[in-house]
């Protein structure tokens, strides 16, 4: 069960923000074994004085559309998904139009027992928790 925060500039045409936003999406479902109904997502846009982005670190050069993904995630993926996350991500944005160094992408992983997906009930304390876990390994 993802949460993806996705941080971007308040230039970025619409259609570019859902671009971005279907990019991780299916990235996510290609590399990293999320259903395709799994999607929570948060768009975020913010004037340029409030995006604090540096333009070339490291040995990057973001244009004004530089955005940040921030996933949030269930432990298990191993490195080379986590890799070919990154790279499909940045693909599918690619496509879309972004420039490559403009996609930012952190991931941070939690257990089942970090969430509830409602009614105040723990998301560890499902049977399908277990079953999801265990699927993107």
């Amino acid at each position: 069960m993802p949460l993806t925060r996705i941080s971007i500039p308040a230039c970025l045409p619409p259609h570019k923000a859902r671009a971005l936003a279907d990019a991780v999406h299916e990235g996510l479902v290609e590399t990293c074994n999320v259903p395709s109904r799994d999607r929570f997502q948060l768009i975020s846009t913010y004037a340029p004085d409030m995006m604090l982005i540096d333009p070339t670190f490291p040995d990057v050069r973001r244009t004004p559309e530089a955005s940040i993904v921030e996933i949030l995630f269930l432990e298990g993926r191993t490195i080379e998904q986590k890799t070919r996350l990154f790279r499909r991500i940045a693909d599918r944005a690619m496509q879309a139009g972004f420039a490559g160094d403009d996609i930012m992408v952190t991931l941070t992983e939690n257990k089942p027992t970090d969430w509830s997906a409602g009614n105040g009930r723990s998301y560890g304390d499902r049977p399908e928790a277990v079953e999801t876990s265990r699927r993107s390994r």
